[in-house]
């Protein structure tokens, strides 16, 4: 009898909110001894809190994704032995200051370049090498 009048009130509530009927809702849960002003800050520090999280996660996926098209432009740009990409990437390793200095070009891996322009502006390194594949 418990579960069934749990359930009748479950799906009462779900079909205010297909119904869209929060004045229904309101009351009830007014009637009920909660209050809703609480009920509404909880759920905007909720919402608050889920929409950072998300807008994070798609931020470091748009940067993971221009990262990698970075890298392959230089693996590219090696592999068919392009001067301007290869140079620029030899100034990012001068300017990096890392144990890749010493090392030739065509034998960094692909976790190394990433590594070598992960410190760096992306947009500008993208852009630099899209104009110069314009010119």
């Amino acid at each position: 009898m418990k579960k069934e009048l749990i359930n009748k009130m479950d799906e009462f509530i779900l079909s205010s909110i297909k119904d869209s009927d929060s004045s229904t809702i309101d009351s009830f849960l007014e009637e009920s001894g909660y209050d809703l002003s609480d009920i509404k800050r909880i759920a905007d520090k909720s919402y608050k809190k889920i929409s950072f999280s998300i807008k994070g996660q798609m931020n470091s996926q748009k940067d993971e994704m221009l990262l990698e098209k970075a890298v392959k432009y230089f693996q590219e740009a090696i592999d068919k032995n392009i001067e301007k990409p290869i140079s620029y990437l030899r100034n990012l390793v001068a300017s990096n200051q890392l144990a890749f200095q010493h090392r030739n070009l065509d034998k960094l891996s692909h976790d190394e370049i990433k590594s070598i322009i992960k410190d760096h502006n992306l947009l500008e390194i993208l852009e630099n090498l899209e104009n110069d594949e314009e010119l």
